[in-house]
């Protein structure tokens, strides 16, 4: 192959694979922004709190320096204060506020800018910030490295501010987005399957599904809520912890009309309600209860 013919191909080649990249970023960027919105909608469906604790938690050895639910919420309101101890033992701590340049955000633009601002600093030795190391991370500022030697960062949020995009942002400081839409996906499961099991506080059964939300009922293996859900006298929900059979239907204040918890047939009919001894057919002793005796 000539000379003209070889870079003929290189140019070709970088053409592909420069437009391959394109996509790919495009496509990262996309699922970035889908993350993005719905932490946003997890935090006004199920509460800011909850959004906020998981940031704070996703972030924690990063933010063990400072305080990180302070530092998650300032970036969500667009200014971000703290306090920093006096250089004198008798010496009141000064407080800090810092305008933040792109002013409110949502708390999926606040994870995307916390997990580029530790990997930026990470890249000078810094895995635990100072508030001041954060800053400037974030807004600008003067950083130190280890060896001494200082360094002007221009700050995540003030390129944003300027109209560049995240993936921009990245690509300038040699950061990818794949594993940040990767850690957004987690917590947002993390969040939604948290505030789903918190709805109810019942037996769960194989299948994964909350069953008896109140009392102490037993659950069959299908699964359902037993016990509590029983009727007593003219028809009405008893609120005793009755027996519930293999077939997972409730008994002995569910079937009977007394109070009673008499003892229970493998059919599962109640066999009286003032504890009377019930036959192999399913018959007691004593027939059915219909008073209230004990």
């Amino acid at each position: 192959m000539n000379k003209f013919l070889l870079g003929v191909s290189i140019f070709l080649s970088l053409l592909l694979w420069t437009g391959i990249s394109k996509q790919g970023l495009a496509q990262t960027s996309s699922g970035l922004t889908t993350q993005a919105a719905q932490m946003d909608s997890l935090a006004a469906s199920q509460g800011q709190s909850k959004v906020v604790g998981k940031i704070s938690s996703d972030f924690s050895y990063f933010l063990q320096k400072v305080d990180g639910p302070a530092v998650v919420s300032g970036l969500r309101n667009g200014q971000w204060t703290y306090s920093t101890p006096s250089s004198t033992p008798t010496g009141a701590p000064t407080t800090t506020t810092v305008p933040l340049p792109t002013g409110k955000t949502g708390y999926g633009n606040t994870y995307i800018s916390l997990a580029l601002a530790k990997h930026r600093l990470s890249q000078y030795g810094i895995t635990q910030p100072t508030q001041s190391e954060l800053q400037a991370a974030l807004v600008g500022g003067q950083i130190t490295k280890s060896d001494g030697t200082t360094v002007d960062l221009k700050g995540i949020l003030t390129m944003r501010s300027e109209g560049m995009g995240f993936g921009q942002i990245a690509q300038q400081s040699g950061s990818k987005l794949g594993p940040i839409v990767s850690s957004m996906k987690k917590a947002n499961q993390s969040i939604a399957v948290a505030s789903s099991s918190s709805k109810g506080s019942g037996v769960v059964n194989a299948a994964g599904q909350s069953t008896g939300s109140s009392g102490s009922g037993v659950v069959s293996g299908s699964g359902k809520a037993h016990g509590n859900s029983g009727q007593g006298v003219s028809g009405k929900n008893s609120s005793g912890a009755g027996i519930v059979n293999a077939s997972g239907k409730s008994m002995g204040n569910g079937n009977a009309y007394g109070y009673g918890k008499g003892i229970v047939t493998g059919s599962g009919q109640a066999g009286g309600a003032s504890g009377g001894v019930t036959t192999a057919g399913g018959q007691g002793n004593s027939g059915q209860a219909k008073g209230h005796n004990k």
